[in-house]
């Protein structure tokens, strides 16, 4: 499909820059698409860390990897994206991925929100390495979502500030609004 949707541009866009034995983190793992995406980018001396709170993402997401053969480069956390900083030492990981919303095909009341999420931007900050990607799709087709998309879009486009590159990519004249992407990259200092 072209243009590609947010979900997939991001693995495009981020392919090239990771590599074997790189650190990457899965912030909202969900049913376990970017988990496993990060975890064969990184190959086996690589390790990725994935967060969800939801017990059902990280179970689909541990299915995922044992299909793949690629669990044990993984390690899942049962709690909030908030914990990136607590588990991975300042400047070690090569990306950080972000999905928000809510998991798909369960509870939709249930997402991600925006108080927490920048919380969660600004430790996967701290933990991400110079030249480090930050990625994050936001949805905001939905009131929670379209609060925490316009959040999130603010606290990105501030990191410019800091000498961080930022850019959106987003589809145009939609009937309703469209999932986009934020990609960051954090510049040496």
């Amino acid at each position: 499909m072209f243009p590609p949707r947010p979900t997939e541009l991001v693995h495009t866009l981020l392919r090239p820059h990771l590599h074997p034995g790189d650190t990457a983190v899965d912030a909202t793992a969900g049913n376990g698409h970017d988990t496993l995406f990060l975890a064969k980018a990184v190959g086996n001396t690589g390790r990725v860390l994935a967060f969800d709170v939801q017990p059902q993402a990280i179970d689909a997401t541990r299915r995922a990897l044992h299909h793949a053969d690629v669990k044990t480069r993984v390690d899942l956390f049962l709690e909030s994206h908030t914990g990136i900083a607590a588990h991975l030492p300042a400047n070690s990981a090569a990306a950080v991925i972000f999905n928000l919303g809510y998991l798909p095909g369960q509870d939709h009341d249930l997402t991600t929100e925006p108080g927490e999420t920048l919380h969660a931007l600004t430790a996967a900050a701290t933990v991400l390495k110079p030249r480090g990607i930050l990625s994050v799709v936001c949805y905001p087709g939905h009131q929670t979502g379209a609060a925490e998309a316009r959040a999130v879009e603010t606290h990105l486009t501030a990191l410019a500030s800091q000498r961080w590159r930022i850019a959106k990519y987003a589809m145009l004249g939609t009937l309703k609004p469209a999932p986009f992407l934020l990609l960051a990259t954090k510049n040496p200092a």
